[in-house]
């Protein structure tokens, strides 16, 4: 049995999705496991042994399909399912093609699954996608040992307790302010006599940039400076991870890391969908009845209310 999973979108969404390929593995344990992802989330993959190959996306339509057409899969699983994906495994002649029925690009898969996302944590969502229904249990991410001695020669001379703020984020979910994030640096550095480390991508520097501009902290900026596999490296270091609706917040997850995640109150960024996985999260949600799909901006009467989630309640959440 040849298994084609398709996933390539955000880090995030490619976790949540490890634990339904856990399961499909054991459901097919002599099936091979290939997985169609994007170039820049790769590294989450390493050493998975429920994997034996990643094939990068980095191909047009009919170029993937082309290839992914000599492959002869049996069946492919989509769990991004959007019209190119659609095409793709349409395309290459995978025989069972595996969906949701609840999009119109749903009209190219021959086993569809009448599952709406909106309501249901997107791990979960997986699950019932490949027609299956097990516990639900944090994967495991690792790490390279090169990519961990170059983590923590970044880190070195810093202080325990090593409390990382990742502020970034690809605009998929409400962010805090930029003003709170500099005060909370700022508390935080006081009062447990450390240098809070902030992570994030290049295309994260314009914001932490405007962070430190705007705190009177002293904290260690690391945004653009690590890979995605030294990142994970990193993260694997720290005490504490805070940060917004992001993909390395669902990396500390699975490290095991202590996280505070900040997460808005809008339906389909809510963390009933997105919380990390593990137990070992503490989550705040403006108190806000919120009953949209996305930000109305100024048009909503509660407009910015991600500020109400003060820096005090996260102060509280840190514990050693």
């Amino acid at each position: 049995m040849k298994i084609l999973v398709i996933r390539n979108d955000g880090i995030g969404d490619l976790i949540l999705t490890l634990p339904a390929i856990s399961s499909i593995k054991r459901l097919y344990p002599d099936g091979f496991i290939s997985i169609l992802v994007s170039p820049y989330t790769k590294d989450i993959l390493w050493n998975n042994k429920d994997i034996d190959e990643i094939v990068v996306d980095d191909k047009g339509i009919f170029e993937a399909s082309k290839m992914l057409s000599k492959a002869k899969f049996d069946i492919a699983f989509v769990f991004y399912p959007n019209w190119r994906n659609a095409f793709i495994s349409f395309l290459a002649g995978i025989p069972e093609r595996v969906g949701t029925g609840c999009k119109a690009c749903g009209i190219l898969f021959n086993k569809r699954r009448y599952i709406h996302r909106r309501n249901i944590h997107e791990a979960d969502w997986c699950l019932k996608i490949a027609g299956l229904d097990d516990e639900i249990k944090p994967p495991k991410i690792f790490v390279k040992e090169r990519d961990l001695e170059y983590a923590k020669s970044l880190i070195s001379g810093i202080s325990e307790p090593i409390i990382g703020i990742h502020p970034g984020g690809k605009k998929s979910a409400l962010n805090w302010e930029e003003e709170s994030y500099a005060r909370l640096i700022e508390k935080i550095e006081e009062r447990y006599k450390t240098r809070v480390v902030i992570t994030g991508e290049i295309n994260d520097k314009t914001i932490v940039d405007r962070i430190i501009s705007k705190t009177k902290g002293n904290p260690l900026n690391l945004c653009g400076k690590t890979s995605l596999g030294e990142l994970i490296a990193l993260i694997s270091l720290f005490s504490i991870f805070i940060g917004p609706s992001t993909g390395p917040l669902h990396i500390a997850g699975c490290l095991g890391i202590k996280v505070i995640g900040l997460f808005p109150p809008i339906i389909k960024q809510s963390p009933k969908k997105w919380h990390p996985l593990g137990e070992n999260y503490s989550l705040l949600t403006p108190d806000v009845l919120c009953k949209e799909n996305k930000c109305k901006g100024l048009k909503c009467k509660e407009y910015n209310c991600m500020k109400r989630i003060k820096e005090g309640e996260i102060l509280e959440k840190i514990a050693f």
